[in-house]
């Protein structure tokens, strides 16, 4: 057996070095990481070093997180969206991703589902653009009241699964809502497009880095039927849901995104006009909302604009207020008895505020 520890991660190969660590440590990284283990010849994409001032139980616990964040870091900017999310595939490859955010679910469904579906992960799912899914099996953690760490857990350990499959492919995306007071019964909820942006954004690792990131999202999501919420209580009542979302899967090809860049922001030659700043995409929700992602301090945000706004911001090239009323007026009609002027000043100062519009010699709200 070769001493090198090689796991993979997301489509990249992380090597977890424990050189310095006392007899018997390789061993338990081996135990607990049996699931993702590879035996990829040649350089890894990136070696993960074991933390030397932490103790063995708390190193190992780290280590979900450290080969989580080069294994991301390794796929940064490709044409994969890598949810936080659980993965559970059947027999034919399809996979049923279940996405949350940290400490609502994950690991507990996929912990309950894995004894009936194939284990792809409790972390991060990653989604190709052509719909195809790369496994990241790392260990579950799971919490046990002697341990003062999360204890590192290889699925297969816990029960015998079904094997993966040679292919895994998207077959349904899940928002899952598990609440103390949810119902018995889970009950499942069809998403539009604009929810389902504003739910699964934050939970999308390096979503500005993606080639056009909102087509490439809403192609996926378009290619199995859309997402879902599943509001529900326990893990144990998730089984018949998962079933009829398998059954009912979209088999629909995903469209090409490529060839998409990000809008530049508007030049302001003059004084008293305004123009967008820049997005990094920009989506045509095509029910009269437009989806924008910009990216902000604490990594990229999703907005969705409706009623004017969508008006307002493409007319906001270099122009006066009153030159984007004019645009807005042809577009909207009057509106009524209400001044067409400050209904534009208001939309203008809301998306000014939101950092989606840059002002040249005028004041927001004036």
């Amino acid at each position: 057996m070769s001493d090198r520890i090689l796991v993979a991660a997301i489509g990249a190969v992380i090597e977890i070095d424990v050189e310095g660590r006392r007899s018997g440590f390789a061993g338990r990284v081996r135990e607990a990481w049996t699931d993702a283990l590879t035996a990829a010849d040649g350089e890894a994409s990136a070696v993960v070093a074991v933390r030397p001032e932490l103790d063995d139980d708390a190193a190992l616990a780290m280590l979900s997180t450290d080969v989580t964040l080069a294994a991301l870091e390794k796929r940064r900017g490709d044409p994969l969206w890598m949810l936080h999310a659980a993965g559970l595939a059947d027999a034919e490859g399809r996979v049923v991703v279940l996405s949350a955010a940290s400490g609502t679910g994950k690991t507990t469904a996929a912990r309950h589902l894995s004894r009936r579906f194939a284990y792809v992960s409790d972390e991060t799912v990653g989604v190709a653009d052509d719909g195809s899914v790369v496994a990241y099996r790392k260990p579950l953690s799971v919490i046990e009241p002697s341990s003062p760490h999360k204890v590192q857990v290889a699925p297969s350990r816990l029960h015998e699964g079904p094997p993966l499959a040679a292919g895994l492919r998207v077959a349904a995306i899940v928002v899952i809502d598990r609440r103390e007071d949810g119902p018995d019964v889970p009950e499942v909820e069809r998403l539009d497009i604009a929810t389902a942006l504003e739910l699964l954004a934050p939970q999308t690792s390096y979503l500005s880095d993606m080639p056009a990131p909102l087509h490439l999202v809403r192609d996926l999501l378009a290619a199995v039927g859309g997402a879902v919420r599943i509001r529900y209580r326990e893990a144990a009542s998730l089984d018949g849901a998962i079933d009829d979302l398998l059954r009912s899967a979209s088999r629909r090809p995903v469209a090409d995104a490529t060839g998409r860049a990000p809008l530049d922001p508007t030049e302001l030659t003059g004084s008293g006009v305004y123009g967008r700043t820049v997005v990094i995409d920009a989506l045509d929700l095509e029910d009269g909302r437009l989806a924008l992602l910009r990216r902000s301090e604490t990594g990229s945000r999703v907005h969705v604009l409706d009623g004017i706004g969508p008006t307002v911001w493409h007319a906001a090239s270099g122009l006066t207020v009153d030159e984007i009323t004019d645009q807005v007026v042809a577009a909207h009609g009057r509106p009524g008895d209400a001044d067409p002027r400050a209904l534009v000043q208001a939309a203008i100062d809301r998306l000014h505020a939101d950092g989606l519009l840059r002002a040249s010699g005028v004041q927001t709200g004036a």
